[in-house]
């Protein structure tokens, strides 16, 4: 039986994309992020009494940290969850899956949008191949992610537009995905839309044969997305844009009041004209965005956000930025509809994240990372396709030197293919926890391990507040009856991200570690950094990072 070795190779992406999502989950990344464990507490609570850890049954917007999460996530780790426990696993394993569905459906695209007649072609394997290793990718399949549920959403969105155009019924799906998409992740909602438009620009001629089916599915989208606009128009829905978007920072606008007071007439209309609100939050707005194409970012360094990179490595690979340049040279040579689409999805995926005033941000545009995969693959097929050629021509001319340098160009492809994936795994596993471990908040689950059984003992135990949110990690760790939680729960009022906590449950209490102020109480444990336990108190226990550094240390008073 001739063997197909197309298809093996597809099923060997579809393993692979599996494995590097699925294997050491629980360990790697190493810790458990506050965002995580209130999707997890949250899920625990509502199982146990129908309401979150706020007390709100069945919500859309989960309010944890004050900044009202979207709900979708939250219910897809629901069953998990519930079949699992309470543990990494089930906050994550959602997240895994959706990644590696992700994988499928990029090659599902990529069919539609160069018009390849499988599923096995070539150019649609490297693609999915390219995704299944992208350190952007995986990044943020093996956390509990939001966003990478919204990105797989979105893909499948995609496909269901450009499948639409052949088949209308599949706008009904297309607008399922989206929809999908905007209850799950903050920034998809701005990118949905706007990827809606491009579509309906560029085929607007073929929409309006299509017009019955098109205003049907739209209606459609507009009551499914009816309760998301009734809770985003709500006081609480538009509280996370006003925490992070730069519009509502005033050092813009700051700037334009500065820049008039340094001319003789500050009241000047020609002054005024130029040095102007909508100007100066216009000018942040396009470096914001400009700053999601910058070379740094995308090759070398990746994020500064150390949760959202990998030390020493790019959002994408080096290799990606000449496969890339490759890629969109083709692409504008040979336009067709479909790549004019996919042009428009790259160039409207940071939008969102440049309305915010963290820039670049990885996280928030990670739906950046389709486009410019497809387009990185589609470099290297191109470049495939003129060695291909030019091993034709060698073959007529039966010039040895030129068969040898392209025998040497195809092994340089490979090595350096494999040598970055190879890298950048060994970065993942071996160096991110001990280079940034308290990036993803390792120590808590050793913390709570051993406070847990003598917490009883001491009126009071104060706990660091110098990582992001611990109360949500000691629920989580602690498995806290959320019934009474949420008598005892407290947020404080929104700093100026527009994020709040919760100082106080049970005999807990977190805050920074002020010594001068309680060294002299009785019957407490004090939980705090090297920083702030000073040399010769009583420490009587100390947790470790995974490089031997100190995460925290124990006191008894």
């Amino acid at each position: 039986m001739k063997i197909n070795y197309k298809k093996v190779i597809f099923f060997l992406v579809m393993l692979i994309a599996l494995i590097l999502r699925i294997w050491g989950l629980d360990s790697f990344p190493s810790g458990l992020n506050a965002d995580e464990a209130a999707i997890g507490y949250n899920d625990y609570s509502l199982l146990l009494t129908g309401k979150d850890e706020h007390g709100e049954a069945w919500p859309i917007h989960f309010e944890s940290f004050g900044d009202f999460k979207p709900g979708l996530y939250f219910y897809l780790v629901l069953p998990f969850v519930k079949i699992m426990g309470l543990n990494i696993w089930a906050v994550r394993l959602p997240s895994a899956i959706l990644g590696v569905l992700s994988v499928l459906g990029i090659m599902f695209l990529v069919k539609e949008i160069f018009s390849k007649k499988s599923i096995f072609d070539w150019q649609v394997i490297i693609t999915g191949l390219f995704l299944a290793v992208s350190p952007w990718h995986l990044q943020f399949s093996r956390g509990g992610w939001e966003v990478n549920a919204a990105t797989t959403f979105l893909i499948f969105g995609c496909l269901f537009l450009l499948r639409g155009i052949h088949n209308q019924k599949n706008y009904y799906l297309a607008v399922i995905a989206f929809a999908l998409a905007m209850y799950t992740y903050h920034s998809i909602r701005v990118v949905a839309p706007l990827i809606g438009f491009g579509f309906i620009v560029i085929y607007f001629n073929q929409i309006k044969s299509q017009l019955k089916h098109f205003l049907s599915s739209g209606m459609l989208l507009g009551i499914l997305l009816l309760p998301l606009i009734a809770s985003f128009l709500s006081p609480a829905g538009a509280s996370r844009f006003t925490g992070v978007s730069f519009l509502s920072q005033s050092g813009p606008e700051q700037r334009a009041i500065e820049l008039r007071n340094e001319h003789k007439d500050p009241n000047n209309i020609f002054v005024k004209l130029i040095h102007n609100r909508v100007v100066t939050y216009g000018l942040q707005f396009t470096q914001n965005y400009f700053d999601h194409f910058n070379g740094n970012f995308l090759f070398v360094n990746g994020d500064v956000i150390e949760r959202n990179r990998v030390p020493e490595t790019g959002q994408m690979y080096i290799y990606d930025f000449l496969l890339i340049i490759i890629g969109l040279t083709m692409i504008l040579k040979t336009l067709s509809k479909p790549k004019i689409f996919l042009l428009a999805w790259l160039l409207v995926a940071p939008v969102a994240a440049a309305l915010t005033f963290q820039t670049p941000h990885a996280l928030r545009a990670q739906n950046m990372v389709i486009p410019l995969i497809i387009i990185s693959a589609y470099g290297l097929v191109s470049l495939l396709e003129w060695i291909k050629e030019k091993k034709k021509a060698i073959a007529i001319s039966s010039k040895a030197r030129n068969k040898l340098l392209l025998i040497l160009l195809n092994c340089y492809i490979v090595i350096m293919l494999s040598w970055s994936v190879g890298r950048y795994l060994h970065e993942y596993y071996i160096h991110y926890p001990q280079t940034y471990p308290a990036a993803w908040e390792y120590g808590f689950d050793q913390l709570v391990n051993y406070i847990k059984p003598i917490q009883d003992k001491y009126d009071k135990i104060y706990v660091t507040d110098k990582d992001d949110q611990p109360y949500i990690l000691f629920l989580f760790y602690l498995k806290y009856p959320p019934a009474q939680f949420q008598k005892e729960v407290v947020l404080t009022p929104r700093d100026q991200f527009g994020f709040s906590t919760v100082m106080d449950f049970s005999n807990f209490h977190f805050n920074k570690i002020n010594w001068d102020e309680i060294k002299d109480e009785k019957n407490i444990l004090v939980i705090g950094t090297s920083d702030e336990i000073p040399n010769g108190a009583n420490i009587i226990k100390v947790i470790n990072f995974p490089n031997g550094q100190p995460a925290f240390k124990i006191v008894k008073l």
